[in-house]
Order: C-alpha cells, then structure tokens, then sequence
C-alpha cells in the first residue's frame, strides 16, 4: 500500500491503487516487486520468508487474518490466481499504519482490477512436473468509469508424489466509479479440484525417519481421489465526503469436499513395513459469510496528519464434516501402492459448528512528518461457537475479551526508523488434520499476544534493511500419542527476523530473508514428561534468497537464483528425533520480446537443482519433499 501524508496507508490503498490492473502480466516479477523478505506473492511466483500459511511459526490464514484490499475476509475457500494478483505478509514494520493488525501477522490479498486499456493477456505452460496449463485473463473498459475483467484457466497438474490433478479456475471483477467519491468493486470467483490422488501420510513406529522411498510415484489405491470446489464472491466499497472516508466489504468464501481421502501409513518399520489404512470422507462442507465496515476521519494539523477509524466486523461461519469411514488395508510396503478395490462406503452422521462474532473497534493513527508515527487501537469482539456433535451438543463457548493493540515508530534521520508494537488479539485455533482422530474439528478462538521491535534503514533509496525481534505466545494445540488433535500447553515463538531488499544496481534486485526461531511449549504435558519443550515441526532457522540480474548486452533477458535453507526440524511431540537440515537451490530465467507487436515473456526454471532427499511432517506424520522439476511459461500481452 502507498504512505502518503494527506490521505495514509489504509485509505488510499483502494483510491488510489486498489489492486494489480488485470492483463499485462508480461511484467509480472516477485524480486523485482517485492518491498521486504517478509512474503510476497505476484503471479505465479512467491519471493520471501514468509506466506499466507505461515508466518513467525504460525498460520495468518488459519488464525483467521485475512484481508482482501485490507478489508476483514474469514478465509474458507481457496483464492485463486484469476481472482488476485498476489499478496503481502504484514509483519513487524510492514504492520505499522495498519489499522487494528493481529498478533500472527497479516495475509493481505490484492485483486486483480480492471484497467484503463483492453488487454487481454494469455499464458501456456507446463511443468513442474509435465502437466500443461492455460491462463487467460481480460480486460474491458466499458466507460471511463465501468471496467469489467476476467479470467479462466484449465491445468493438469502432475503431483510430486505420483498422479495428476484436474484444476480449474475462473473469476470476474468490475469497477464501477458512478462518481469521483464512490467505487463500487463487486467480484466471484471458483476453482474446482479433481483427479488428485491423497497424498500419503508416514508415521513410523519409532523415533527414527520412513526409509528413502521413490518419488513421483502413487502408493495409495487408484481410487482414493480428492474432488472439490471453492467460490469467493463479494462486494467493496469505498466512499468519500470531505474529511470523511467510508470503506466496506462484503464476502462470502465456501469450501466444498465431495470426495476426501487421507491415506496413512501407520507404525512404519525401519524397513518399510506399516499397517496401511485410508479414511474416507464426504460432502465436507466448510464456509461463512463476513465483512468490514470502517470509518475513517483525516484531521490536517501543519505537518501532523490525524486518523480515527471506527470498525464493525462480522462473520457467520458453518461447518460441516465427520461421518467417514476407516478402512484397514493390513500390512504392507510403503513403496508399493495399495491394489485393493474400492470399499462401498456409507456416509455416517456428521458434526456440525457455527461461530457468530460481531467486532467493534476505535484506532487513531498519528503521523507526523520527519518525526514519526503512532498507532493506538482498542477492540471488543463478541464471539460464540456453537459444537453438535452425533453424540449430542457441547457447551457453547463464549468470548468477549478487551483487545489492545499499539506501535509506535521514530525516525531518526532521514535513513534510520525505529519502530516497536504489542497487539493482543483473538484469532482461530488450528484445525485439526485430515488423519487425526477427531479430524476437521476446530476448537474455540485462543488469546494471543504479540511484542515486537525493530528498526528499516535505507542503505540507498533503492535498498532497504529491516531487522527486528519479536515474541509470540498462544495456546498449543497438537497431536498427542493416541492422534487426537488438543491443547497440550502453551507455545511461546521468540526470534530475530532479517530482510534486504531492493536495487544494488539499476539491474541487479535482491530480497534476502533470515529468521532465527526460539519456539518453546510449557504446561503441565511438558512438566509430566508427556511431550517435550519444542513444538513439532518447529525449526530454529530459515534463510531465503531471490536474486534477478537484467543482463546489460542482452536487452529483455534476465536470469535468476532462488534459494532456501533451514536447520533441523522439530520430528515428534516428544522432541527424540529431528528431521536434518537442508538446503534447495533453483535457477531461472525470463526474456522479454515483441510477439507479433505484442509484449511477450518466455519464462523457464529448474526449480530444486540440487535435487535433496528429505521428509517434512505434519504433526508426527511425515512426507517426501518434491524432487528436481522444471518450469516453463509463454506470457503474451495481447
């Protein structure tokens, strides 16, 4: 979002540029874009330490802060890529003059938005692993107030762990300015999934990793195929009278599972012998409708520039999932697929929830030019959730904490910003995983609180230092030995956060992240011995690099590293193993031409090249990290 002094980060995201222009997608570039190491996303491509899904240790998306232009969206379907051009992690420094931020972090998803030219814009790919894609996106400016976009794409994609998925995806968006003072944004959007095999889940039977096994092959039955589909659709508004702003958003975000599937690999040997099981759900049904409304007033004071916003939120979520069977395969190697036929499956009673929470606030943003900012805001959510499970119902929760949040930045010089925050919030619990005893279920919203301090210095105007410290604790919730998803503590994430980005040279960008992770779990589960004192899957390291070379005797060329490292991660509740540290490095390119007197970029990538074996887990579960795979991508501009 730009900073401005008339008008501030959170109004003028919308007016002045409210999301990415739909087509021209030839210039589409995450190094070159990104502002921080802190996660960005543009297109197809993600540059930085952090994603939507993961940010400190934890999961903005599954907390349950999600903007969408900044506007309050409650993540149930997936976005896809027709709808949004990319999205933003706002954490530490880039949360400053973010009105009412959360304690996780926030994902901030910006749509794509019709522009001023007709431009349609078409890309053909494939890979990473052999299957083909198509991706047409539009643009149509019916006046010079009413813009109209959209876009409709169709990919096989072939799975790192064997099989193809069927991925369709389709959005539209209009723009409609009926006057200087008021922008109307309604859009939908789906994507349907089909074909995808589960991908199978290995617990071994001990305190060591599965056997090395092939990859890019299926070992689970043919039949156990994943369908579903996912539609976002929704309303923004933003008006302005005088001094006063008025923005709202309206949305609605379903996720339908007609077919699910877990395969898992249970007390799996050294030498590759488990008990082999698959669990079978259907019509899953998770989705809510939520929104936004915020009113802002602007008071000019000489160099100060004032903000009151007064926020109402709301969401109405229901669930529905549970009713599946378990069917056991017996034993057998996790290298060879399950060749069963498919048991007849009966649909038994579900569980259903509903949560209802209203959110008000108040938050003042002070900005004073060449001195600094400051940012106090207070909120009451009233939140209820509702559990019915076949057994019967459950006691309703209720919640309606005080919620404070407050950052305050100085600068000192014209290169040099010091910054430092609290926010206290109430977010979402994780859900519990697909293999889980009580699988799907969601319990209550936890309390977290978040300290954080750092400071941005301008090496050039073109290159940006950010480092900052930061803690984090909410409750713990985990898989304990017999695979039921429950709090077992509190985890406390304390870490020290890096980023360079910029320009070193007009032709040279960079975005280089590190994080330094100290996750610890107290409570009386750790003092019984029952789990130990890191969370699972934790990791006390990440280093991430992009870089992005324009080549100066080839003009349009330009080649590209990316890079990852991490130490060991955190194997099991009980802290006894670990999964080894490793190291992923991709190599890329992208030329720039004319195509028929239309702007082109052919892009290519080997994506893994130095090809590491490895596991990453979920809970105590484990899975193979994708193998070597190659990129590539024709965009056209038309």
């Amino acid at each position: 979002m730009k900073k401005t002094l008339l008008i501030g980060a959170g109004l003028a995201a919308l007016m002045a540029n409210p999301g990415a222009a739909w087509g021209q997608r030839t210039g589409e570039n995450a190094v070159a874009s990104a502002q921080d190491a802190f996660g960005t996303s543009v297109g197809n491509e993600r540059v930085g330490l952090y994603s939507p899904f993961s940010a400190r240790g934890f999961s903005p998306v599954q907390a349950g802060n999600v903007r969408i232009n900044g506007m309050y969206f409650d993540y149930q379907g997936d976005i896809n890529q027709r709808l949004t051009s990319g999205s933003t992690v706002r954490v530490g420094l880039t949360a400053q003059g973010y009105p009412f931020p959360a304690p996780t972090g926030v994902a901030d998803f910006s749509l794509r938005l019709p522009g001023s030219e007709a431009v349609a814009s078409t890309v053909v790919g494939i890979g990473p692993f052999g299957g083909p894609r198509l991706e047409v996106d539009a643009q149509l400016p019916v006046t010079d107030r009413l813009g109209l976009a959209g876009g409709m794409g169709a990919n096989d994609m072939a799975l790192y762990y064997g099989g193809t998925q069927r991925v369709l995806t389709s959005a539209i968006v209009a723009r409609w300015r009926p006057s200087d003072n008021l922008d109307l944004i309604p859009f939908w959007s789906m994507q349907k999934e089909s074909g995808g095999g589960a991908q199978p889940v290995i617990f071994t039977g001990g305190a060591y990793l599965p056997p090395q096994i092939q990859r890019r092959r299926y070992f689970g039955p043919e039949w156990a195929q994943n369908e579903g589909e996912d539609v976002n659709y929704g309303l923004l508004a933003t008006y302005s009278f005088g001094d006063w702003t008025l923005r709202g958003g309206a949305f609605r975000s379903i996720a339908r599972d007609h077919r699910n599937y877990s395969v898992l690999f249970l007390g799996t040997t050294p030498e590759g012998e488990a008990d082999r099981e698959v669990v079978a759900d259907r019509e899953r049904r998770f989705a809510s409708t939520s929104g936004e409304l915020r009113l802002t007033r602007q008071l000019i004071e000489g160099d100060r520039l004032h903000l009151v916003h007064l926020m109402a939120r709301g969401r109405m979520q229901d669930r529905r999932y549970g009713g599946g069977q378990r069917y056991d395969f017996g034993s057998g190697r996790i290298d060879e697929p399950i060749a069963a036929p498919e048991p007849e499956f009966t649909l038994g009673q579900q569980t259903t929830d509903e949560v209802r929470q209203v959110t008000v606030g108040l938050g003042y943003e002070g900005r004073w030019r060449e001195v600094g900012e400051l940012s106090l805001g207070i909120q009451r959510p009233f939140y209820e959730k509702a559990v019915v499970r076949p057994s019967g119902a459950l006691p309703v929760s209720e919640s309606s904490p005080w919620l404070f949040n407050g950052t305050l930045s100085i600068l000192a010089g014209t290169d040099l910003v010091f910054y430092a925050g609290y926010t206290k919030g109430l977010e979402e619990s994780p859900v519990a995983p697909d293999f889980a005893v009580n699988r799907g279920e969601a319990p209550p919203a936890i309390i977290t609180e978040q300290m954080d301090a750092g400071f941005r210095y301008a090496i050039t105007p073109a290159l940006r230092l950010v480092a900052g410290v930061f803690d984090l604790r909410k409750p713990y919730f985990a898989l304990d030995p017999a695979l039921f998803f429950r709090e077992l503590g509190e985890v406390r994430n304390r870490g020290i956060e890096v980023s360079l980005a910029g320009q070193l040279t007009p032709r040279l960008s960079i975005v280089l992240g590190a994080v330094f992770l100290d996750s610890t779990v107290s409570g009386d589960a750790v003092d019984l011995g029952l789990i130990g004192r890191r969370p699972v899957g934790s990791i006390g390291r990440t280093v991430t690099g992009g870089i992005n070379w324009n080549l100066p005797w080839v003009e349009g060329l330009s080649l590209d590293l990316a890079f990852e490292s991490s130490s060991d991660r955190i194997a099991n509740t009980a802290n006894t193993f670990v999964i080894p540290a490793r190291y992923v490095a991709s190599l890329g390119g992208r030329y720039r031409f004319d195509l028929f007197d239309s702007p082109a970029t052919f892009r290519a990538q080997l994506a893994s090249v130095n090809n590491p074996y490895g596991y990453n887990n979920i809970g105590q579960g484990f899975y193979y990290n994708p193998p070597r795979r190659f990129l590539m991508s024709l965009t056209v501009d038309l």
